[in-house]
């Protein structure tokens, strides 16, 4: 130690991020999900994940003082790490050997692991004799810490027992369901990523145990959940009565029943799936709904660069990891029938404007130079689901952006009319590093990529080109991507429409608003005389609340029960009360039924406005037709939390807050 200050030499914060998200998985799976004989080996290697990322931050520490440091404490801080991550890739073999046993009714579980036991056990007593001959590494006040001749050989036996996961998992292909084998891809890749990332590209950031956790995150939430294993049994179900059918060469009595109950099974399962992917918007949702409201706070607040940059880059990663949650629930709507098209009056200018400024920054930072081509005869607006449509457009516009690294990237607008219908064609064309003919059609895989060897480095879960070809299918039009090998791409997506203003949109320009970044407003009133209420069963969530509007100087009052809500209406007159949906013992729509029942409630009147992660689509038709007064969905942002108070809030005892004076100055 240098003048008896600790030193560091890695970057700790991702690992830290990795053990409290293992930390929340574990909370989830112990206090929401019952403990089973199938999930105990996920539950095990979760802890182990945990123990893993936290001896692998006391082991930097160990490393960087080792000249200071106890010898013994830091050589058996190592074996206790290097043993945590020995069992964690233990148990992540064990919880697949199960789910090919469950899945084929075998009992050969024992069988299946008897090889990674004696590479657990021989991984054990090397390492002893590690602390007594160091021919791994050493720890000791003359040299620090130092690798041993041998180093390298230290990492087999994790890389074999790894590598055995993945033959039980390719064996496991015919038993295992497509999304069990792509969750379980889609795990490895973050594993192995991580590791490949923190060894040749940032080796002083300890990220590898992040990806571990956000791996185990998706396993979580796709595979642990009580609403998955009761589909799955629906489903096997389903298949073996299919297979019974297609024997049967006669329609008769038996089989008219039994078809009964298969149909009785298949609503249950539609059923089932629902309620995952509800659970799995809330429970995903609430904590980012914490993670992106803090770093906001600390926005607005901090001054020095440094951590301001630290909470700006994890509002990005926030984002992405929303985004990528997004891409997931479309995918299940659209795989259970649920998808709804809302179709609206748009203008096709706004279309084309909005869809340019969420892609033009990342052109920029690329270097590519970005054209829109838009005809003339384009109407100025047209009827349809316009929310899709610009998901659409700027899924092809992402796609063609990662896999440009110089060039051109070109979105061409046209119209085909017939009557009152109109195809609106968008056509983005690239410059970048093009398809092969054998590879189109990965394009459009869930989870797939071609060239994976060639494009790993790309970001993206292989989701957006999937979902856009359902989505335009959903719409009755279609996309359709050209392509030449090391040349570039075009990808055409047809939209069919209606046409709710023919006059052309003429000569369109796309402006440079693109160019910089919106920058969050707030503090835009002051309602001191206010009060509103805030209901919520999770108290963190309660306390961003409250920090988001503390600008406005509006008194907050919070609940963190339906009970609780009920007493305090029966005791303060509320300007505006926001409600949580999915809470313990009695739910946001329970309680706000019984508020209009109580007859003490000084809130007849009141404003109530449903804030909640159930972001499902058709859930603010339904709040509303329930009563409620709006819908705010998570994560919330501090600017749209302003406006929903400021449109119900009564105006006399607002301030409006003009910054235009104070914007100038700046």
């Amino acid at each position: 130690m240098a003048g008896g200050r600790i030193l560091l030499d890695y970057n700790i914060d991702l690992d830290i991020s990795g053990a409290l998200l293992l930390a929340f998985i574990y909370s989830v799976m112990k206090i929401r999900y019952s403990e089973t004989p199938e999930n105990q080996k996920y539950i095990r290697f979760v802890v182990f994940a945990f123990l893993t990322a936290v001896f692998d931050i006391i082991n930097a520490f160990c490393i960087s003082n080792a000249l200071t440091f106890p010898v013994l404490f830091c050589k058996i801080n190592y074996v206790i790490y290097y043993m945590c991550q020995i069992m964690m890739a233990y148990y992540i073999c064990s919880y697949i050997a199960g789910l090919v046993d469950l899945r084929t009714g075998n009992k050969d579980y024992k069988s299946k692991m008897l090889p990674v036991k004696i590479m657990v056990i021989f991984s054990f007593f090397s390492m002893i004799l590690n602390v007594i001959f160091g021919f791994f590494n050493n720890f000791d006040h003359q040299n620090g810490y130092t690798h041993g001749p041998f180093f390298f050989v230290m990492f087999a036996l994790p890389v074999c027992i790894t590598m055995y996961s993945l033959i039980l998992v390719i064996l496991g292909n015919i038993v295992l369901s497509h999304l069990e084998i792509y969750i379980m891809v889609f795990f490895y890749t973050l594993v192995i990523g991580g590791v490949l990332i923190r060894t040749f590209i940032l080796v002083n950031y300890m990220l590898d145990e992040f990806f571990v956790a956000f791996g185990a995150l998706g396993v979580l939430f796709l595979l642990e959940t009580p609403d998955y294993r009761k589909l799955m049994e629906t489903m096997n179900s389903l298949e073996k009565a299919r297979r019974e059918a297609e024997n049967e060469k006669n329609i008769s009595n038996k089989y008219r029943i039994e078809a009964e109950k298969q149909r009785d099974l298949a609503q249950s399962a539609t059923k089932a799936k629902d309620n995952f992917i509800i659970s799995m918007s809330h429970e995903i949702r609430t904590p980012i709904n914490a993670v992106l409201g803090m770093n906001e706070i600390i926005m607005r607040n901090e001054t020095d660069p440094e951590l301001k940059s630290c909470a700006e880059s994890a509002i990005m990663s926030g984002n992405t990891l929303l985004s990528l949650i997004n891409d997931i629930l479309d995918l299940s709507r659209i795989e259970s029938g649920k998808i709804e098209l809302v179709n609206e009056k748009y203008d096709v200018a706004s279309l084309i404007q909005d869809s340019c400024n969420i892609i033009h920054d990342r052109a920029s930072k690329k270097k590519l130079k970005f054209y829109v081509e838009s005809d003339r005869d384009v109407p100025s607006s047209l009827i349809g689901d316009m929310v899709r449509v610009r998901q659409v457009i700027v899924n092809m516009l992402t796609n063609a952006v990662k896999y440009t690294d110089e060039g051109s990237v070109t979105m061409k607008v046209e119209c085909k009319c017939d009557g009152n219908k109109a195809n609106l064609i968008v056509k983005v064309k690239d410059t970048g590093i093009g398809i092969k003919q054998e590879d189109i059609e990965k394009v459009f895989e869930k989870f797939g990529r071609a060239e994976i060897k060639r494009n790993y480095n790309v970001e993206g879960t292989g989701l957006g080109m999937p979902l856009s070809r359902d989505i335009c299918n959903a719409m009755g039009g279609s996309i359709e991507v050209k392509s030449t090998y090391g040349e570039g791409s075009t990808f055409t997506a047809v939209f069919p429409q209606t046409i709710a203003d023919f006059r052309p949109i003429g000569n369109m320009s796309v402006d440079n608003r693109g160019n910089a970044s919106v920058k969050e407003r707030y503090h835009l009133f002051e309602a001191p005389e206010a009060r509103i209420l805030v209901v919520d069963d999770t108290k963190v969530n309660l306390k961003l609340f409250k920090k988001l509007i503390e600008p406005s100087k509006v008194m907050v009052d919070s609940a963190i029960s339906g009970q609780e809500a009920l007493k305090q209406i029966t005791l303060y007159k509320y300007d505006m009360i926001f409600m949580d949906h999915l809470m313990p013992e009695m739910d946001g729509i329970e309680t706000f039924k019984a508020m209009e029942k109580l007859p003490q409630n000084l809130n007849k009147e009141t404003p109530v406005i449903m804030l909640t992660a159930n972001a499902i689509t058709g859930m603010r038709e339904e709040y509303l037709g329930i009563g409620f007064k709006d819908y705010l969905p998570k994560p919330v942002k501090g600017e749209k939390l302003e406006l929903m108070i400021m449109q119900y809030l009564p105006k006399e005892k607002m301030t409006i807050i003009d910054h235009t004076e104070s914007d100038s100055k700046k």
